[in-house]
């Protein structure tokens, strides 16, 4: 079977599902498939198929696009809604449609909105997430795959504190590590490092990310708040692991990437009980509402030691431990034997 797998620019999150998911299929080395990539975008972008964005954006066009690359695979698996459709049997990953609820997450072509053929075979992380695909573009045949966790956060060694100092860290702190956008809920962190950090005097909010106006808004005011700017992946589980705790506040997640890393760590994780989160966690973080009082609370318990943290951290160890990309890769491919027959 020749396997030719498409996508596009995405968040990072997303980034890791699509390198590690190809890699993990390539490592059961499956007789009788012959897996291919290649990925879609604008003129401007490192794209391998480079096409104009108006006709990326161009309902007819998108279909002759999408029809080309089809040609002489026997399966396309599409990355993101985005990537033009294929003519022949075609598999689809939606992780969530922020765009479809919030105003700042960018915006989708309109044929990315119209409902989804009937035959269109859709993989998503999370219960939560195939409950956004079905209701918002009326997918019908959905299949749940977790993502697992990458090598370099499966119980790495806390970072030094000579490389601690390097980020500007100098106290016992939390990290928080995801994106800017509204369902982040930085106002949420921001408001409850303000309720939490006079009483924890001794500690620090370490954010990690490149440098944007909103962190600075909203967090350059407040006391011992480190923007550490943009860390190398592999060494973001290291910093995950020296911390007190993660701090995951947002409200709506597909999956959620970092609540998992943390557990996986082997951080105690406060997490906001929206969207995915609660799900992947399953009662193995410390889980609040998303307010800024309640997940200072959060903070609070535990930079009090008022939590029994060994237990949390080998329970978060053990929840993470079922979450592997073998077993995405074995669950791809018998969705991608369903739709070839």
């Amino acid at each position: 079977m020749h396997w030719l797998t498409l996508h596009t620019s995405v968040p990072m999150g997303q980034q890791t599902y699509e390198t590690s998911i190809q890699q993990a299929v390539r490592d059961l080395a499956e007789p009788g498939w012959d897996f291919r990539a290649s990925s879609v975008g604008s003129g401007r972008s490192a794209a391998t198929l480079r096409i104009p964005q108006r006709v990326l954006d161009d309902r007819r066009g998108a279909r002759l696009v999408g029809a080309a690359t089809g040609l002489r695979h026997d399966l396309v698996h599409r990355f993101d809604l985005r990537v033009p459709p294929a003519r022949g049997p075609h598999v689809l990953t939606m992780h969530d449609l922020p765009p479809m609820r919030f105003p700042d997450e960018g915006r989708l072509p309109a044929w990315c909105t119209e409902p989804l053929p009937s035959d269109v075979e859709v993989i998503c992380p999370s219960d939560f997430a195939a409950s956004e695909v079905t209701e918002l573009v009326g997918a019908r045949r959905v299949t749940v795959i977790p993502y697992g966790v990458r090598p370099s956060f499966r119980q790495p060694a806390p970072s030094s504190p000579e490389d601690q100092r390097a980020l500007g860290v100098s106290r016992p702190f939390f990290v928080h590590a995801a994106g800017v956008t509204r369902r982040k809920n930085l106002e949420g962190l921001a408001e409850a490092w303000a309720i939490a950090a006079p009483e924890l005097p001794d500690h620090e909010l370490v954010l990690l990310g490149p440098p944007h106006g909103r962190r600075e808004e909203l967090f350059g005011h407040l006391p011992r708040v480190v923007l550490a700017g943009k860390v190398d992946l592999d060494a973001v589980g290291k910093v995950m692991a020296a911390a007190e705790a993660v701090v995951v506040p947002s409200t709506y997640e597909g999956f959620g990437l970092p609540t998992l890393e943390g557990m996986a760590v082997g951080t105690p994780v406060v997490a906001v009980d929206r969207g995915a989160t609660p799900e992947v966690a399953r009662g193995n973080a410390l889980m609040t509402e998303p307010d800024g009082p309640s997940i200072a609370e959060a903070l609070l318990a535990v930079g009090r030691h008022e939590i029994d943290r060994d237990d949390l951290v080998r329970r978060g160890l053990a929840r993470a431990a079922t979450f592997a990309w073998d077993t995405a890769a074995r669950a791809h491919l018998d969705v991608y034997r369903k739709v070839t027959g």
